[in-house]
């Protein structure tokens, strides 16, 4: 037999098994490089199940995403409970109370919605409930949803977070910033979070012509070095901004501004995945810079994919 010819035969195997190597590489690095080592943190829990659910939690800490985001009310009796909306009943059996109406006995009764608004068997959940879930390095992100409470209320939340993860993977935030000073007198060193609303992208999110009218009248907040000095001075400790992708299009300097103060950013959108991504990759594309995390509906390997295109 021609050992020539065989050796040739080796090489072009070799040339092509490393051919494919490179090829593997060179997609993991596109899709690492897309998501550029941002965080994801799954909006109200994992989809395809019941939003806020002990369920959903666990399957964000247990999946892809580094967090489970999470919206938290307090009951009359002054446990902490996972639920977003100012009645129940579009996620919960019960309808038309809130929940400062009941207690925990009550809440204990209560029913959770599939994301097709049919009732199921899980229960509604305590903060308490998820507080103990395994997740190495998985962050819980506790958003406080009701406004005007007293500083006892809230530092009961921080110190209950606290407690429950000692190991510091939560982050505590809200729309008030008098929230979050409240809870750092409770706990000087966990994140807390500002979330900035923006009026434009929430009026042109509600659709009709009267909310389109209100959207052309307003403008996303304006966010600079100053008052990211104030948000610091005024909460204190590590405090970070979560935004809509609205106001960071409208802020090109936020994130180099906030980067160089030591402040975290992350985004959200009110749309679907793909436009919040769409956004960010255009934003980047221009700036040059990506947030640390963003708070997103689905996975994210689908968000990252988007990204990778061109």
């Amino acid at each position: 037999m021609d050992t020539s010819l065989v050796m040739k035969k080796q090489s072009v195997e070799v040339l092509r098994q490393f051919a494919v190597v490179l090829s593997c590489m060179a997609v993991l690095q596109a899709q690492a490089a897309g998501c550029m080592g941002m965080q994801f943190h799954a909006h109200r829990g994992a989809p395809d199940v019941p939003e806020n659910s002990l369920g959903s939690v666990k399957a964000a800490l247990a999946g892809e995403w580094d967090g489970a985001e999470m919206d938290i009310q307090r009951l009359r009796d002054g446990a902490w409970v996972l639920h977003h909306d100012l009645k129940l009943g579009r996620t919960t059996s019960l309808q038309g109370r809130s929940t400062g109406d009941l207690d925990s006995q009550a809440w204990r009764e209560v029913r959770l919605k599939d994301r097709q608004g049919r009732v199921v068997s899980e229960r509604a959940a305590f903060l308490s409930d998820v507080l103990g879930l395994p997740g190495q390095g998985k962050v819980l992100n506790v958003e406080i949803k009701q406004l005007g409470l007293d500083c006892q209320a809230v530092a009961q939340a921080a110190q209950q977070l606290a407690q429950g993860r000692p190991d510091g993977q939560w982050f505590l935030t809200s729309i008030d910033r008098r929230t979050l000073a409240c809870a750092r007198r409770a706990d000087p060193r966990g994140y807390l979070g500002l979330i900035v609303l923006d009026p434009q992208a929430l009026a042109k999110e509600n659709g009709g012509r009267v909310a389109q009218a209100v959207a052309a009248r307003t403008t996303s907040p304006v966010i600079d070095r100053p008052w990211m000095q104030r948000l610091q001075q005024e909460v204190g400790g590590t405090v970070g901004l979560h935004v809509d992708m609205a106001t960071l299009e409208a802020n090109p300097r936020l994130l180099p501004e906030a980067q160089s103060m030591g402040i975290p950013v992350f985004t959200y959108h009110l749309g679907a995945d793909r436009e919040h991504a769409q956004a960010l990759a255009r934003h980047a594309k221009i700036s040059g810079w990506w947030p640390s995390g963003v708070i997103i509906n689905g996975t994210p390997s689908a968000f990252c994919d988007v990204l990778a295109k061109p």
